[in-house]
């Protein structure tokens, strides 16, 4: 599971700091690392969508907690007003849920592509 988190998250933080690309590749992001990270993990027991879930689940725990170091850091750092940290906070809140979904159906979308290929490939056999 740490290889395809990280994985993941890796995906994530190049598609945000590649100069210009960042502006199409930086919202699919979670996307792109759940379907590059979700290989790394066993799924066999799972269905694809509960499997989606739970990596999904997981991105989403990590990014936000990373989210929630930079928040504080910057709240702690910064001498803002309060309505700027209470956006600050609504924007950790709403990142990691854009995350948590986009993992997921990433993750779901490379589950699904497997589990049909894998009956063309061994009826393609015969």
């Amino acid at each position: 599971m740490t290889k395809g988190l990280l994985t993941a998250l890796g995906v994530m933080l190049i598609c945000t700091v590649v100069p210009v690309a960042q502006l199409l590749l930086a919202p699919f992001g979670p996307f792109l690392g759940a379907y590059f990270g979700i290989r790394d993990i066993n799924t066999t027991g799972d269905q694809p969508l509960m499997a989606a879930a739970k990596f999904g689940a997981v991105v989403a725990t990590a990014s936000a907690a990373i989210l929630v170091v930079i928040a504080i850091v910057l709240t702690a750092l910064l001498d803002i007003p309060t309505r700027f940290v209470i956006l600050t906070w609504i924007a950790v809140v709403v990142f990691s849920a854009y995350v948590a979904v986009m993992s997921t159906l990433g993750g779901l979308y490379r589950l699904m592509k497997q589990r049909t290929a894998a009956p063309a490939a061994s009826a393609g056999a015969d």
